[in-house]
């Protein structure tokens, strides 16, 4: 099986790297022109007026769209997540693609045009005249929550999006048992994930057959063509989306918005109409994350056990979080994350999401948890060192135990199965932990050594409530006449690597060669939420497997059937259906399913084998999660762990950090395909580290962006990327069909927060402790500046 996984995955990697991929700006259809959107040259103002006049006569612009117009065609974007019926305050805009009444950030569509080719689309654009009245800027969360703060939506009367104040155990007993009462305060700056494909969207409305026709660079063909049909207000079944192959994800397209001024474009026109957005255009329009503030309390006995945690927490979710992306309700696993891997006897969170003049928020690997597990990493190593405890010893004192599961978190959260102790202690010995301590301390003139390490339990497999981004699955498996098996799901390939998992999976319970299976690729076909969340794994894998399953069994009927075998005897291997008892009985699965397509008569098998044509050859299962109650708080299926330890030299001279090692232990349950886990891994680690040492989407005053490109924008390449020595440990998780347990967005977590653990380690000779990140290099001279001179931060 091995030389066949390597050779199915071989063809795919091949087409891709020869150019023979199809992404959204190699989808042309005859007659098709262009769409290019005008944006915002104000973070806030209001629109006086827009005049097209000038740009409308230049030849081969076909029309002009403002938001007036769309207003006329469409409802409101619809909310992707709606916790009213909760009784908590959240607050749903009203906002179109293209402004209407005002604009609340820089590079916000005012007017599309719609053009015979881009250039003469970009001509036009430098002709349209907008008139504003520029407003008041709100770019910092916290002065935005002030009550003479300037208002990005005048109706609501305040910035705060939503307000939820999570409560769990009694905190104020908890408290009151605490030898001590710490104080710790965590920030991270606002980024995002830049996949090397941007967004864009072909659109045809076809009159003949009165359907919208999309193909979308989105993860979730399904969830799009739900938001792009009650947006135009088109019955969901006259609206079909495809998404072709995908240039990379990580949650940054969970988002349809702009797809919606297309799509109305098309249905107005008539035409074929492409968008694709360029680089800077992405940047500022984006969909950003992170941008959080966390003030907080923890209460510890002076053994180190971590008793409670009270907290406040600000999220800025730029000019919205629900409509244009579901980045505001990211606060509920933010707060009910942060229990993290340890035992603790209560928790309260005041979370806010505010509003303020930036691009919108959506996800981005982690979505929401990411941000409560990082407090908590760094709450564990404060106490540590408030105790002089080492770090680990902190984290196995109030770890889960392995007899505990599946374990109730006081959060909700059900936690599948784990062995923290384990994961913990196998990266602390790949790590030689001793040897690198004996080293610490200054290493030259002014470079010292530091040790970071911090441990995670990533909710993966979401589904939740309220919310589009709900729990349902489909898979169908399909035999087809020349014996291939077809296998489609709502995974979409995003460069995750599913497709080989899915034909993995498939082909071993078939008992079919891999080259063999051909998984085709998503669209709102098929039902089903598609990847976010590390779903891959738990909710698509376990519905193909299950379908894949029935199928077998279908397939061992036939086969007895057939070869007139009794069906124990009846084994499949190598695509060969055979007898176990006599192995001259035995038939291709082509020659079986061909024989059953179409000559079931000779053997006066008709109405059997026509029964069996029904189930045999094409095979769906719908799957749920037995584990994510309709509740805000029980919506994730599994929970991987990991631990990350790294070891980094810091020039306090100039600021540089160099990774001397980096370990990474996972336990993502089954694992199926050991390189797909570890490309995850790799990919999320170095994300992580971006975003610990340079990654900063910063606004000015004005509010604009000013890393608005790789230039200022600073991500880590191949080059800055350090060996990353990875382990593995295997708890399978009870509630998915093959043990498997969701693990894409972990790496991401742990990476930052260990470089941050660890840089603060090097500096721990100047007293320093970091709050914000990143620690970019100017921060980190700065620091130890200020240390020297015998400021205190």
């Amino acid at each position: 099986m091995a030389s066949s996984v390597v050779e199915w995955k071989g063809e795919r990697d091949i087409r891709l790297m020869s150019g023979k991929g199809c992404y959204i700006d190699d989808v042309e259809l005859p007659n098709m022109v262009y769409c290019l959107l005008l944006g915002s040259t104000h973070a806030h103002a209001r629109i006086k007026n827009i005049d097209v006049d000038k740009a409308l006569r230049v030849p081969g612009v076909i029309m002009i769209l403002t938001g007036k117009d769309l207003v006329n065609v469409m409802d409101p974007l619809p909310a992707n997540a709606d916790y009213r019926s909760f009784g908590w305050h959240w607050r749903i805009p009203k906002v179109y693609p293209l402004a209407t009444d005002k604009v609340r950030f820089m590079g916000e569509p005012v007017a599309a045009v719609i053009a015979e080719d881009p250039y003469k689309a970009s001509d036009a654009l430098g002709l349209i005249e907008v008139e504003y009245e520029p407003l008041p800027v709100v770019i910092d969360a916290v002065k935005g929550m002030e009550a003479n703060s300037p208002l990005l939506y005048d109706e609501w009367g305040d910035n705060i999006q939503a307000h939820v104040t999570f409560n769990f155990g009694d905190i104020d007993a908890t408290f009151s048992e605490a030898d001590r009462i710490i104080k710790v305060s965590w920030r991270e700056r606002r980024v995002s994930g830049f996949p090397i494909e941007p967004r864009g969207c072909v659109a045809w409305y076809d009159g003949s057959t009165d359907t919208l026709n999309v193909w979308s660079s989105t993860q979730t063909p399904l969830l799009a063509q739900q938001f792009i049909a009650r947006a135009l207000r088109i019955s969901i079944n006259k609206v079909r989306v495809v998404a072709p192959d995908v240039g990379g994800a990580f949650g940054n397209k969970l988002n349809w918005w702009k797809d919606v001024i297309v799509c109305a474009a098309s249905i107005i026109t008539g035409r074929p109409i492409k968008w694709f957005e360029n680089r800077r255009e992405n940047f500022a329009t984006g969909p950003h994350q992170r941008d959080v503030i966390w003030h907080g309390e923890v209460a510890v006995k002076d053994d180190g056990r971590i008793l409670g945690v009270k907290a406040k927490f600000i999220v800025d979710v730029g000019v919205e979080g629900t409509n244009r992306g579901a980045g505001a309700p990211s606060i509920v696993p933010a707060s009910c994350s942060v229990p993290n891997a340890y035992k603790i006897k209560a928790l309260h969170v005041d979370a806010y999401a505010i509003v303020t003049n930036k691009s919108f928020y959506c996800a981005y690997r982690g979505y929401g948890k990411d941000k409560g597990i990082k407090f908590m990493e760094r709450i564990v190593d404060i106490v540590g060192r408030e105790l002089n405890v080492p770090p680990e010893e902190v984290r196995f004192r109030n770890f889960i135990q392995p007899n505990e599961f599946p374990y109730k978190q006081i959060s909700g959260y059900v936690y599948d199965s784990g062995d923290y102790p384990h994961v913990l202690k196998k990266a602390l010995e790949m790590i030689d932990i001793n040897t690198w301590r004996d080293k610490r301390g200054l290493r030259g003139r002014s470079k010292y050594l530091g040790i970071g390490m911090a441990f995670t339990v990533e909710p993966g497999g979401g589904a939740i409530s309220h919310s589009i981004f709900n729990a349902i699955t489909l898979a169908r498996i399909k035999i087809t006449p020349d014996g291939t098996v077809e296998a489609y799901t709502d995974q979409t390939e995003i460069g995750q690597g599913s497709k080989v998992v899915t034909a993995q999976v498939v082909s071993d319970i078939l008992g079919v060669k891999i080259t063999d299976v051909v998984v085709h690729p998503t669209s709102s076909d098929i039902t089903g939420a598609g990847p976010w969340s590390s779903r891959g794994a738990v909710y698509s894998l376990s519905a193909a497997a299950k379908a894949a399953k029935k199928l077998r069994e279908r397939v061992f009927k036939a086969g007895s059937k057939v070869l007139n075998e009794d069906i124990e005897n009846i084994e499949i291997k190598d695509s060969t259906v055979y007898s176990t008892k006599d192995p001259s009985k035995r038939m291709s699965m082509k020659d079986l399913a061909l024989y059953i397509y179409f000559f079931p008569g000779p053997r006066g098998l008709q109405k059997e084998l026509q029964l069996e044509h029904e189930t045999l050859l094409d095979v769906s299962e719908t799957w749920f999660s037995p584990n994510t109650a309709q509740n805000p708080t029980s919506t994730y299926t599994t929970y991987c762990s990991s631990a990350d330890i790294a070891v980094v030299e810091v020039d306090v001279g100039t600021g540089d950090v160099e990774i001397l090692r980096y370990v990474h232990v996972h336990d993502a349950g089954k694992i199926i395909n050991r390189e797909v886990v570890e490309g995850q891994i790799h990919g999320g680690v170095v994300q992580g580290i971006g975003e610990a040492l340079s990654e900063d989407l910063t606004y000015d005053e004005s509010g604009r962006l000013l890393a608005a490109s790789y230039m200022d924008y600073v991500m880590p390449t191949a080059l800055d990327a350090p060996n990353i020595e990875v382990g593995h440990v295997e708890t399978l998780s009870p509630f998915t069909e093959l043990g498997t347990k969701g693990m894409g967005e972990a790496p991401a977590i742990g990476s930052k927060v260990v470089i941050i653990n660890a840089i603060e380690d090097a500096l721990s000779p100047f007293n320093i402790v970091i709050t914000d990140a990143p620690a970019t290099k100017e921060k980190i001279w700065r620091w130890v500046f200020q240390s020297m001179k015998g400021h205190s931060r």
